[in-house]
């Protein structure tokens, strides 16, 4: 062989070096391969009570339906393992006899019964790499001779960290493998030449090589339905939630997940669709994405879907063709844009057509309220787009409407993180997610953040850099490990507006916030379909994934006085106080930011209403 680093400058010998590599594996070739969705909460961080309350997200494999799909036109037998859905559905019917290892005995049922000649395992978030690593071990435990193939967001963006970190796994299949998995398992099984190699990368004498290419997108491969052989989609969402407006489901209410566009126009430094899809959106047939709505409704009963969509609303005639057919077909299918939507391409037709066609929720995303911010992160949209999406949105009130913001951006000030609670206050939408800052592998960000040595590349695998916000978060973490003795909590919003706040000071910057942006302006609500709204999320909030969250029982206890549940408001606020007392995370709170005193006044304001009453 040439020495590694000609392997690495020469597009061919590369290819070759690969294919040999490919032909050495797999000598018989590969007709059968199982694609294995491991659990995406290791055990480490897994919490019964949490899994319980439905707060892990089990979405349907899409990306492994598509790919089973290829596979099987191209003649190959596939079959899926979905093991995130099978550890969320064992724990439902075991409850408190629930063991997390209990995948690696389906795992090894599954291997016996299939008898796979290649497995494609793949992780999507950096929170899952910890699990991933442990399903290509106890495979190769297994069978030592089994080749593994991972793929996913993070396993492309972190490549190179993943195939050291894991031996077990031999070959990372770079990007989304719509067309370039197959071709691969074709070269492997003499059916196409060396030139088919593309988007996979693998260690060859110890050394990292990756052939990045990017297999073209054509509408062959982006027009396709995923095949999900025997999974029961249509019980996904009883186990656990689908999206981050689940509690706006009426009972009973069956959804899966579609993908509408592939990609995204923009080119966020923070973000990592860009790297992973490629430049600009490649839309599927509007036919084609209706029909797949049918049939999620035909075969599961499906009435929810969540768009998997980066940007939804790209090309605007074809996006309102698409929500007229969805509407002229009558599914009785009611959807939601979780992932967030841009501003900038929201226009008052795009508005009425998602509303007819059954839009009961969408996320904007924003990032931030500061222009300086907005440019240097690279954000397609700017303030007055968020103005004038936020207006438009108002005209269609049943259309419950979420901001996403962020904090803690590189170099970012106190005035500009005002700018952002000015933005998020005077929009006056109906909620905001504001997260801190989180650094993902491969995106310019993080690369910047590598070379300032404010991370290392440890953290990006081992679980220590991930969302704040959120059921594998710090924040909740921290609410818990400071109940009885708090770290001392500073509201930096009111100090110095030139200060840029340290990393470690974020998460009290998130804090203040939040209770700025989203709490503050319910004093003020007075619509009563938003404040009902409000009151599911609120029960949501209070009654599963926060359930001694002092700040939201005292602002639930408001709206149940706003909307006259006089009882239920005296018991909030009981809640509230009892929180408040018995948690020093939050006595310290409720001290810095005079919330006690808004207690007082609420209790007075429930008692002069009940007076009223009773008279």
């Amino acid at each position: 062989m040439k020495p590694m680093q000609t392997v690495l400058e020469n597009k061919v010998d590369t290819q070759r070096a690969v294919a040999s590599k490919l032909k050495k594996l797999l000598p018989k070739g590969c007709k059968r391969i199982l694609l294995v969705n491991p659990p995406h909460v290791p055990e480490e961080d897994f919490e019964i009570n949490v899994a319980m309350d439905n707060r892990y997200p089990v979405y349907p494999p899409y990306g492994l339906g598509i790919l089973s799909t290829d596979l099987n036109s191209r003649g190959y037998i596939t079959e899926i393992l979905d093991l995130n859905y099978l550890l969320q559905d064992h724990l439902k019917n075991k409850g408190s006899d629930f063991q997390y290892g209990v995948w690696k005995e389906i795992l090894e049922d599954k291997l016996k019964e299939f008898g796979p000649d290649l497995v494609g395992t793949c992780c999507m978030f950096t929170i899952t790499h910890r699990q991933m690593k442990r399903t290509a071990d106890f495979i190769k435990q297994y069978n030592p001779s089994l080749p593994i193939i991972a793929g996913g967001v993070h396993t492309t963006q972190a490549s190179d960290l993943v195939l050291n970190d894991c031996p077990s796994i031999d070959f990372v299949s770079l990007y989304e493998g719509n067309s370039s998995f197959g071709d691969l398992l074709d070269f492997i099984n003499g059916d196409e030449s060396l030139q088919k190699i593309t988007q996979i990368a693998t260690m060859i004498d110890g050394e990292y090589v990756a052939l990045k290419e990017r297999a073209p997108k054509t509408s062959d491969n982006v027009n396709i339905m995923p095949f999900y052989h025997d999974l029961p989609i249509e019980k996904y969402s009883s186990v656990t939630r689908i999206g981050v407006y689940y509690w706006l489901f009426p009972a009973g209410t069956r959804a899966a997940t579609v993908l509408s566009n592939v990609g995204c126009r923009a080119q966020c430094t923070f973000c990592s669709v860009r790297n992973f899809n490629g430049m600009g959106v490649f839309n599927r047939s509007v036919e084609n994405v209706v029909d797949e709505l049918e049939f999620l409704k035909e075969k599961y009963g499906i009435s929810h879907i969540m768009w998997l969509d980066d940007d939804l609303f790209y090309n605007e005639k074809r996006c309102i063709e698409l929500f007229n057919e969805m509407a002229k077909r009558k599914l009785g299918i009611t959807w939601d844009a979780s992932n967030g939507i841009i501003a900038s391409a929201m226009t008052e037709e795009i508005a009425h057509a998602a509303h007819e066609s059954g839009c009961i929720a969408l996320s904007i995303g924003i990032e931030s309220g500061n222009p300086e911010i907005l440019k240097s992160v690279r954000k397609p949209s700017g303030v007055r787009h968020f103005y004038q999406c936020a207006e438009l949105l108002k005209k269609y009130p049943k259309i419950f409407v979420r901001a996403l913001l962020m904090c803690g951006f590189p170099d970012e000030t106190v005035k500009q993180q005002l700018d952002t609670v000015k933005l998020g206050t005077e929009i006056a939408i109906d909620w905001s997610t504001i997260q801190p800052l989180n650094l993902i592998p491969g995106v310019e960000i993080t690369n910047h953040a590598l070379v300032s040595g404010l991370i290392d590349k440890k953290s990006l695998i081992d679980g220590t850099e991930r969302p704040y916000v959120g059921s594998t978060g710090g924040q909740v973490r921290r609410e818990k490990k400071e109940k009885e003795q708090a770290e001392q909590f500073v509201n930096l919003l009111e100090g110095d507006p030139n200060y840029i706040p340290q990393r470690h000071q974020i998460k009290d910057v998130w804090f203040a916030m939040d209770y700025k942006i989203n709490y503050e302006k319910l004093w003020k609500l007075e619509n009563k379909i938003k404040l009902e709204m409000l009151r599911k999320m609120f029960i949501n909030m209070c009654d599963c994934t926060h359930k001694e969250n002092a700040l939201g029982n005292l602002y639930f206890s408001l709206i149940d006085y706003k909307l006259g549940f006089m009882e239920d408001a005296k018991r909030r606020i009981a809640l509230a106080k009892q929180f408040s007392q018995s948690s020093e995370y939050w006595h310290v709170r409720f001290e810095t930011l005079k919330l006690n005193q808004l207690v007082s006044n609420l209790e007075e304001k429930i008692k002069m209403a009940e007076s009223k009453t009773f008279h």
